[in-house]
């Protein structure tokens, strides 16, 4: 029923299995807290969050103080606030709306209570602003639960009366119950109640005010670090439903950092999950740092199938070590796998036996370490375009780029290719270049304005087009090199994935054999943590006879080569293959030591054929509810929550479930793994298919 995927998948060289074992159909990901992520740091420490604070302990924290610039650090706030997506993160204990106005009130309690004369700030606004106008503002200020956050007041050319009104709402007298800022040219007047809202690059309302602080301020502050103390701060980002980058830059943000600083991580977490990882800041108390877990919000894992994005940090103590990008040993995935179908009417042992014969199976054999789906792209073509670049033919490239996806553009975005596919209708490109070049620069302008924001690459296109019509490479090379070295990535990882499966066809996942390239050493990853790519460290042979007969290698050595200009290849039949697919392309090895851009070189690297999770755990859950938590996240552990509920009521539909744990080195797939376990294609496109309760793959066709 799943050929189709399949056949995607094929397309791209994931085509065999390592294990014998049945298969299963299941849903992956049914609410991001089913997939749950736990980096390993190089010393094999598992990133938990098995303690979470509000405010550190007394006796360690030292004089408050601002390391950073601050007036640097809020420099980026402006832009943030922009975003539209609503970030709510939670307590550990998921407070509730009046937990949280007790705790303000006892904060509250325990400050010098500040007695507001309206009448006398009434008068002095009102002589500012006009009666009207201050009138409306008193009001406003007054309410217990205004509808808006801040009142905006009519333009003020006067700089004198604007100096005023900013003395004015910063006195003693009312900065308890009043502040302001800048927006627009105009000024907003914003309540109480929303002072924790206020974008804080524009905060002009009190003695806190960052942007007056000195340079020689900021020097002193910075100096003011003890001695004794190590510069980074350690701690365990834990975030729900929202990727690494975003939820760096909000910590950052909430917690006033530098953003040229930021924090620094070791590895990238999807959103679509419930992800702990190592992070550093330079030079942060502790106190800084734990206000994000002060905000406030709802949510744990166990609340809802979507749910809004949650931060935490926790487990803060200082290192002299910073967190490099790279210094991980892999990542503990713990996941659950709803809805099983096994494909029959089975009685519920039966079901549980082959599910446990499936568990055992990928327990011994591990998987193909394929690179997996996400390597090519949504539209399942960047290999496609590293191919024509290594060929040197960029135009083809850059129509490869432009053209229509067949994985459903928005009407606006299929307009824009379109627009650009018919770009020559009407012109004799061999004998009119002139009139070419002119149709090309006014449709890349006109599809310019049609690309939407998510479209890097075709705007890069199109924009040096504009300028440059007909120069392909230059258009191509306007790309980011990121994004241009990822395109010949995915050819690269296309031979790989390839070859792998011929290997495996051919000579089986379980032996070693004569012509097989191994791994001797491996020293990618350094004292420092960083690891590399390429060959810096690692160091191969080829089997040869003798080695088979003395049994020197496992399955486990075997390496396959990342197609590059300085790499070795494996002889016999895997060889032979790996050059015919070449051929077949039309390029030979000699194309990766010759690209047509000067800031990339293919030197190549190589990858184990095989891949054997350690700590490999699973359970079969029965459950009634589609969507019944069957796993805790750190949150829940923390405030005691538990997914249990009464067993599974057997004269009801009864579902079958898997939670299955295992950890990866950091260049493994667990989607791939997956596919070993259920011997079911990866992509999202099948996935949205299954349904949660009855038949899992009732409406596939």
């Amino acid at each position: 029923m799943a050929k189709r995927y399949d056949d995607l998948e094929r397309k791209v060289g994931i085509a065999e299995y390592a294990s014998p074992h049945d298969g299963f159909a299941a849903v992956v990901k049914a609410r991001y807290s089913d997939f749950i992520v736990h980096e390993v740091d190089l010393n094999g420490n598992i990133a938990r969050l098995d303690k979470l604070e509000t405010s550190a302990p007394a006796e360690a924290v030292s004089t408050p103080m601002q390391v950073e610039n601050t007036e640097e650090s809020n420099a980026g706030d402006a832009n943030e606030n922009s975003r539209k997506r609503k970030l709510s993160e939670s307590a550990a204990d998921g407070p509730s709306a009046d937990s949280d106005k007790k705790e303000s009130d006892d904060n509250a309690a325990n400050k010098t209570e500040v007695v507001v004369d309206w009448n006398s700030f009434t008068e002095s606004l009102c002589k500012l602003v006009g009666d009207a106008t201050g009138k409306e503002v008193i009001t406003f200020l007054q309410k217990d639960e205004p509808a808006e956050q801040f009142y905006t007041l009519p333009q003020i050319s006067d700089k004198q009366v604007r100096r005023s009104i900013h003395q004015l709402i910063k006195s003693a007298e009312f900065n308890s119950v009043v502040r302001a800022d800048n927006h627009g040219g105009r000024l907003r007047v914003w309540h109480k109640a929303f002072f924790d809202k206020m974008p804080k690059d524009t905060f002009v309302s009190g003695s806190n005010n960052p942007a007056k602080r000195s340079n020689k301020q900021n020097k002193q502050k910075k100096s003011e670090w003890p001695r004794d103390r190590p510069n980074f701060l350690q701690f365990v980002l834990y975030k729900e439903n929202i990727d690494t980058s975003t939820a760096a830059k909000d910590v950052t943000r909430f917690a006033r950092l530098n953003p040229k600083r930021g924090i620094s991580y070791a590895g990238m977490k999807d959103k679509r999950g419930v992800t702990a990882q190592f992070c550093s800041a330079f030079r942060v108390e502790k106190e800084q740092l734990l206000a994000i877990n002060k905000r406030d919000g709802v949510g744990g894992g166990n609340s809802s199938t979507k749910g809004s994005c949650i931060i935490r940090v926790g487990n803060l103590t200082y290192s002299n070590d910073e967190v490099k990008l790279g210094a991980l040993a892999g990542n503990r995935f713990d996941i659950v796998l709803r809805n099983i179908d096994t494909g029959d009417d089975d009685h519920h042992d039966t079901i549980r036996r082959k599910l446990e014969v499936a568990g055992e199976g990928f327990k011994q054999s591990g998987f193909i370490n394929y690179f997996g789906m996400q390597r090519f792209g949504k539209s399942v073509d960047t290999h496609e375009v590293g191919l024509q670049i290594l060929k040197g033919d960029f135009e083809g490239a850059v129509d490869i780029i432009m053209r229509e996806k067949a994985d459903g553009d928005g009407p606006r975005v299929l307009e824009a290719r379109q627009t650009w596919a018919k770009r020559f209708d009407g012109v004799n490109v061999k004998e009119d270049e002139a009139k070419a070049s002119e149709v090309e620069a006014k449709c890349a302008r006109q599809v310019e304005k049609m690309c939407s924001r998510f479209m890097m690459c075709e705007r890069s296109i199109v924009s040096s087009l504009s300028r440059k019509p007909r120069d392909y490479k230059r258009a191509f090379t306007s790309i980011s090199k990121n994004m241009r070295s990822m395109f010949l990535h995915a050819y690269q990882s296309f031979l790989w994935n390839k070859v792998a499966s011929f290997r495996i066809k051919t000579g089986g996942s379980a032996e070693v054999r004569e012509g097989d390239l191994v791994l001797l050493e491996d020293k990618s990853s350094g004292e420092t943590g960083g690891r590399t790519s390429g060959l810096k460290g690692k160091c191969v042979k080829v089997v040869d006879e003798l080695d088979i007969k003395e049994g020197k290698f496992t399955i486990e050595d075997v390496v396959l080569p990342l197609v590059g200009s300085r790499v070795d290849y494996p002889t016999g039949s895997s060889g032979d293959f790996l050059v015919e697919l070449m051929e077949e392309d039309g390029i030979s090895k000699d194309a990766f030591s010759r690209i047509g851009d000067k800031e990339i070189s293919l030197c190549g690297d190589y990858r184990k054929l095989m891949c054997k999770p350690s700590d490999v755990t699973f359970a079969v859950k029965e459950y009634n509810d589609p969507l019944q938590p069957l796993i805790n996240t750190d949150l829940m552990d923390l405030s005691s929550t538990s997914t249990e509920k009464e067993e599974a009521k057997k004269d009801e539909n009864v579902l079958f479930g898997m939670v299955i744990g295992f950890t990866l080195p950091p260049s493994a797939y667990a989607t791939i793994a997956l596919r070993e376990l259920t011997k079911r294609p990866t992509s999202s496109d099948y996935q949205t298919k299954l349904e949660l309760s009855g038949k899992c793959e009732r409406n596939l066709i």
